[in-house]
């Protein structure tokens, strides 16, 4: 029974988390980027450095964590960045998997409600 609880508990935590996410994520600001340079990275990944301007009119030059995404030098593409620290910026398609949390809090719900079915099925 106790396993249970726990199950329950984490996947309470694990929604939250999720739920966290997804607000940070409604946080960030979108932009418009001038790629400077693009090297390879381990593993088939590029590193494309990139300048853009904030919205506070801010510009700033940033490399991007790798990703499966090679664009041209020069090339326009959409980042997206925290506005409270444009540093931290990455290709929108790169960013969280918003529904990984979320389901994974569901399925430890569901497997802790459904072990104290069990547990109070079996005969005593």
């Amino acid at each position: 029974m106790l396993r249970a609880v726990i199950f329950i508990v984490c996947g309470v935590a694990a929604i939250a988390f999720g739920g966290w996410l997804v607000l940070d994520d409604r946080r960030l600001v979108d932009a418009q980027a001038e790629v400077l340079r693009v090297s390879g990275a381990d593993g088939g990944e590029w590193k494309s450095t990139v300048r853009f301007t904030t919205a506070d009119g801010e510009e700033v030059t940033e490399t991007l964590p790798p990703s499966d995404r090679k664009p041209g030098k020069g090339d326009r593409v959409a980042v997206s960045y925290r506005r409270t620290n444009p540093s931290a910026v990455h290709f929108p398609e790169d960013g969280q998997n918003l529904y990984l949390w979320p389901g994974v809090g569901l399925g430890l719900i569901v497997v802790g409600v459904g072990s104290i079915f069990w547990y109070n099925r079996r005969p005593r």
